[in-house]
């Protein structure tokens, strides 16, 4: 990796104000990036989609609809029930 910083010339031209890093400066920087990228974790991410598995697979999306149809049914039995109105007028 430095080998490619030091061909690229990016960090040791001046910027700025006539800024310019120090080689220090530079190998400070490449060793915390070297070890952010050795303690990458994609954990969070696997058990995001282990947690969530029935969301991504369907199963929760067939058990709404499961509900629905029985919520519809209750309905229908209850309305079934109820007597039906009759609007006489009587004279």
């Amino acid at each position: 990796m430095s080998d490619s910083i030091s061909q690229n010339n990016i960090f040791n031209k001046t910027f700025g104000l006539n800024i310019a890093h120090t080689k220090q400066t530079l190998e400070k920087v490449q060793k915390a990036a070297e070890h952010e990228l050795e303690n990458i974790s994609l954990n969070p991410f696997n058990e995001y989609f282990e947690e969530n598995d029935k969301v991504f697979s369907g199963e929760v999306a067939k058990e709404i609809q499961k509900y629905q149809a029985q919520m519809y049914a209750m309905g229908q039995v209850m309305r079934e029930g109820q007597p039906t109105s009759s609007f006489n007028i009587k004279v």
